[in-house]
């Protein structure tokens, strides 16, 4: 099966950071055998994301895409990762309207949804970001490298 991990945030808000740090993680610590799109020094957000969709859909248009983004949610969830089918839609959260990209999404949640998302992003401590990117990276190498070899 063909698969792309499109990681989607920006690396400027702390809570939004999240999807480039996996896109970094992916790429230089795990040199994942998967085209990964999006990392801290090449971006895929809410005001880029028509090119790297144009991108996809002539360069890899077999692909299922694997959307990784940071979301907001329930006090209760703060923390957790969520897997859903279908995509996600950059910029979502602050109110830009793009168009879901993705199969399925991994969603790392990183504040309480509230009034003013963008503040809630802006306020997202690094520290928990990072450890919450850095158990996506984790289980998707688990998942998509390690278990493959044992086969």
């Amino acid at each position: 099966m063909n698969i792309l991990f499109l990681c989607i945030g920006s690396e400027k808000i702390s809570g939004d950071s999240l999807g480039p740090i996996v896109g970094t993680l992916l790429k230089e610590k795990y040199k994942l055998p998967y085209p990964v799109l999006g990392s801290e020094d090449y971006p895929v957000n809410g005001v880029n994301i028509s090119r790297y969709r144009e991108y996809i859909l002539s360069h890899f248009p077999t692909h299922k895409i694997i959307a990784i983004d940071a979301a907001l949610g329930d006090k209760k969830d703060v923390g957790n990762i969520k897997f859903r089918d279908g995509g996600v839609k950059a910029g979502g959260a602050v109110g830009v309207k793009n168009e879901p990209i993705g199969d399925l999404a991994i969603l790392g949640v990183v504040g309480e949804k509230g009034s003013d998302c963008m503040q809630t992003l802006l306020d997202a401590p690094f520290e928990k970001v990072l450890t919450l990117a850095e158990k996506i990276a984790d289980i998707i190498y688990e998942v998509f490298c390690l278990k493959c070899k044992a086969f």
